[in-house]
């Protein structure tokens, strides 16, 4: 495995060296990343390299790499162009750009493929594995390292996208892998403090109740998104919830009450039927980050990854990006408000989804969720995840689920355990081969994937995906 470092690192300097001479050679590079937390973190943090590097930069954050972006590539006439977090799964569409030096830094299970004007750096060939070893942030992270040692504060952003991108879903709730570059990085240049502690939403920075209401990974049924509930259950624990007028978090309690919180909703969730692992989740390990502000959303790097996933997911992506590069004060409030919305929106769409029984489908390798009318194209994913993790659904089933785009396709995102997986199941080799075959666009990691597909082959995927589980699972 240590080779196996080592080449990495060697790749690593060679996309830093050829990004260096085309900064040098051009000035004004092109950046294109993915519309989420992890995305939002790796572009980032390549813009604010190539910017110390006495460059300009436009950073763009889309969705997906269709016909559509190729057009407007193409008609730009870029020479040179980098993908942050995106572009492993569509090799064969970026082979097409007549660009004379196409750069991808993600971690996303790559296509078998390659072109005379590709650099590609992907930890996959080295044998690690992008779905829990590092992301994609974390792989611009390593990148931009090689190029500088100044840029080791950006070493927090890579933290964030490891977070954002769910890569702490371990029994431990901690990051782990290639991942820990970054944090140690962080935590020697004195930006970075981890502990052990609750994992409820806005622990430094909101009143236990609303702390509470807004965890929703896992999503706790009749508590999540409900503040008055929260309320009345954490009122019965006879925890005091204000220091004089102030309202107190969840930093500022005791070990005991901490104790006392987490013995309460484990023998609630207990009652609902809820599997020991999913409970042992709300527990795990606290990345804050000392240089940030106190009693911020910033300070913590959950909450920091969740500005960003709720800016990437209600189409604020310029906001998440201010924040990436530095900004505080007014770009720190919107994103809050942002945020506020979007908790709100999932939880109420999580709620109708549970209560509304014809949505929900269990086929015999599959729980299917049609959101079709109901979930908007961009929450699917992040629905899924709380779906999958919720307790709700046979775990020893993936949960994949469906929603009509606003251009008339249908999107999917698909869930499973790290035990489907430890069995060889990939999702992201399943979400590809059955997109494909219905005419779509589809990839991935293992354990959660997704696709892009037309509607006229929806019944056809689903058999696809099915048929294709049942095989990995046999």
């Amino acid at each position: 495995m240590c080779s196996s470092i080592q080449d990495l690192t060697r790749q690593c300097g060679e996309a830093a060296r050829i990004l260096r001479e085309w900064v040098e050679k051009e000035a004004f590079i092109p950046i294109f990343s993915h519309n989420d937390a992890d995305g939002l973190a790796a572009g980032s943090i390549v813009a604010k390299a190539v910017h110390r590097l006495g460059g300009k930069f436009l950073l763009r954050i889309i969705p997906r790499i269709d016909d559509r972006f190729l057009d407007r590539h193409e008609k730009a006439g870029f020479k040179f162009c980098v993908f942050t977090e995106i572009g492993s799964g569509y090799l064969d569409m970026l082979g097409k750009l007549s660009s004379e030096a196409v750069l991808v830094i993600d971690h996303h299970k790559p296509l078998p493929l390659d072109f005379p004007s590709l650099i590609h750096v992907n930890p996959h060939p080295y044998g690690f594995d992008g779905a829990r070893d590092i992301s994609g942030a974390g792989m611009c992270y390593l990148v931009v390292r090689e190029l500088s040692r100044e840029n080791v504060d950006l070493a927090p952003l890579a933290v964030v996208g490891a977070l954002g991108d769910l890569q702490d879903k371990n029994e431990a709730r901690t990051l782990q892998g290639l991942n820990l570059e970054a944090v140690k990085d962080a935590e020697a240049n004195g930006l970075l403090e981890v502990s052990t502690d609750l994992l409820f939403y806005g622990r430094e920075t909101r009143p236990l109740p609303q702390a509470l209401a807004t965890t929703l990974n896992p999503f706790i049924p009749g508590l999540s998104g409900e503040e008055d509930r929260c309320l009345g259950f954490l009122s019965q624990l006879d925890i005091p919830l204000k220091a004089g007028e102030r309202w107190r978090t969840i930093s500022d309690l005791t070990p005991d009450e901490k104790q006392k919180i987490f013995s309460e909703i484990t023998i609630y969730l207990s009652s609902k039927g809820f599997a020991q692992n999913t409970i042992l989740s709300l527990l795990g390990g606290v990345y804050t980050f000392k240089k940030e502000d106190k009693w911020t959303p910033l300070r913590d790097g959950r909450e920091y990854a969740a500005l960003l996933n709720a800016c990437a997911k209600m189409e604020k992506t310029g906001l998440g990006v201010a924040l990436c590069l530095g900004e505080r004060g007014k770009a720190l409030e919107e994103a809050q408000a942002v945020l506020n919305d979007y908790r709100r929106t999932l939880g109420r769409t999580v709620t109708s989804l549970m209560e509304d029984k014809d949505r929900v489908k269990t086929l015999l390798k599959l729980t299917l969720i049609r959101g079709h009318g109901l979930v908007d194209e961009n929450l699917i994913s992040p629905i899924a995840t709380i779906l999958s993790g919720s307790g709700s659904f046979p775990p020893s089933k993936p949960l994949l689920a469906l929603t009509n785009t606003r251009t008339g396709e249908v999107k999917a995102s698909i869930r499973a355990s790290q035990t489907l997986v430890d069995r060889s199941l990939n999702l992201g080799v399943i979400m590809q081969a059955a997109a494909e075959k219905v005419g779509g666009k589809g990839g991935g990691h293992n354990v959660a994937a997704g696709a892009t597909i037309p509607p006229e082959g929806e019944e056809s995927f689903v058999q696809l995906v099915e048929q294709m589980v049942g095989e990995s699972l046999t």
